[in-house]
């Protein structure tokens, strides 16, 4: 992975996003598709940046080993 990089991930703040339906039921959460923006030096995270409904969003990650 380097900077620069496209990734497929969904956002934190999406993982209990609502649905139109009853309160008890949840929705899949949507994936984006981001840029990576940053890695850290010892490879311990990346942060991704992508635009949701005009607004620039970024999380950090951790790598999957």
């Amino acid at each position: 992975m380097q900077v620069g990089d496209k990734i497929t991930f969904i956002p934190s703040a999406f993982e209990v996003e609502k649905s139109g339906k009853p309160p008890d039921r949840w929705q899949k959460p949507r994936q984006v598709v981001g840029r990576v923006i940053f890695i850290h030096p010892q490879r311990r995270y990346f942060t991704v940046e992508a635009e949701v409904n005009g607004r620039t969003i970024r999380e950090s990650l951790y790598f999957k080993k």
